[in-house]
């Protein structure tokens, strides 16, 4: 299921019966999670389960293959530094976290009333993933070989690991190229602006939130300085501004025009540093991915853009 074109949600088959929950999908994510008012579902309440984080707080969750009835259906990696106990030992197989419902979560929520599940980083890890965002598609199970890396649409991706080389986040680090100069961005398919009633004049909708991207403060205004002709949003994405890049370079293809909301220097410099091999300035999301057929292989550690030209899918070789 797309949203806007540009996000995706998959659907979780049951176990207990035939239905299915709606899992939002985000390669920028965190922990994989189910919504707390999800729970109490008499086909999941069965199955939760109260474990530990670091050994400390407690916390609900559920093991995935208890609640999916499909057995080859993707299950997120737990995290390696994200260690959830039950009263002896780690837990080592597939689960969702069901986190305290917070303000901060109800107001996503109120935001996504159709969210039931959020799937981050760990659905994503160790496997080779196809999102046609043009079709509508996605896949799993679509390698890239290492050969295709001197393909000019095929762009190598950064993790960050440890000293045995082993990927420990599935936060992927790749670049874009704006006005000549070489951006690092996180892979981030879950990026969405929250838009505020301003916002939502601005692009003629009513929707509450849209897929987009985000660029550092600094590159932010630095861009309203230098191109004051191009379009700007201000308040748009809740007190952030948004700004219309007419122009991005990924992987020797141009596309645009791109939107781009406003981020601290700090969110990329401290935070999300913590989880990439090097310090990002911003991150791609559904406001360029938009245009392609993107192939993201963890593996290989490989991403590919395809675009689609009059119907035809052009693989530059």
């Amino acid at each position: 299921m797309f949203l806007d074109s540009a996000r995706f949600m998959v659907k979780l088959p049951l176990q207990a019966k035939e239905d299915t929950l709606l899992a939002y999908c985000d390669t920028g994510g965190g922990i994989s999670m189910l919504m707390p008012s999800r729970q109490d579902r008499p086909e999941i309440a069965p199955y939760v389960k109260k474990g530990l984080v670091k050994g400390l707080m407690p916390m609900s969750y559920v093991i995935f293959n208890d609640m999916v009835n499909i057995e080859k259906f993707p299950s997120p990696s737990p995290i390696p530094n994200f260690i959830l106990r039950k009263p002896l030992a780690r837990v080592q197989e597939s689960y969702l976290v069901i986190p305290p419902l917070t303000d901060d979560l109800q107001q996503k929520i109120d935001k996504m009333p159709m969210l039931d599940a959020f799937l981050g980083q760990g659905f994503f890890m160790g496997r080779a993933w196809t999102f046609d965002y043009p079709k509508q598609e996605v896949w799993v199970n679509t390698p890239i070989k290492s050969t295709d890396s001197k393909k000019p649409n095929v762009l190598s991706l950064g993790f960050k690991k440890n000293t045995h080389g082993v990927a420990v986040y599935g936060h992927p680090r790749m670049q874009i190229e704006i006005e000549g100069e070489e951006i690092e961005v996180l892979f981030d398919t879950g990026a969405s602006f929250v838009l505020s009633d301003k916002g939502k004049e601005y692009f003629n909708t009513e929707k509450n939130t849209l897929a987009g991207s985000f660029i550092a403060a600094s590159i932010f205004d630095q861009w309203r300085t230098d191109h004051p002709d191009w379009k700007y949003y201000p308040e748009s994405d809740g007190s952030q501004g948004i700004i219309e890049v007419p122009v991005v370079k990924i992987a020797g293809q141009e596309v645009g025009p791109v939107l781009f909301s406003r981020r601290p220097d700090h969110v990329w410099s401290e935070m999300m540093a913590q989880s990439m091999d090097k310090v990002v300035k911003g991150a791609i999301g559904g406001s360029l991915l938009k245009h392609f057929k993107v192939k993201v292989d963890y593996n290989s550690e490989l991403i590919q853009f395809q675009k689609y030209n009059d119907s035809t899918l052009v693989d530059r070789l």
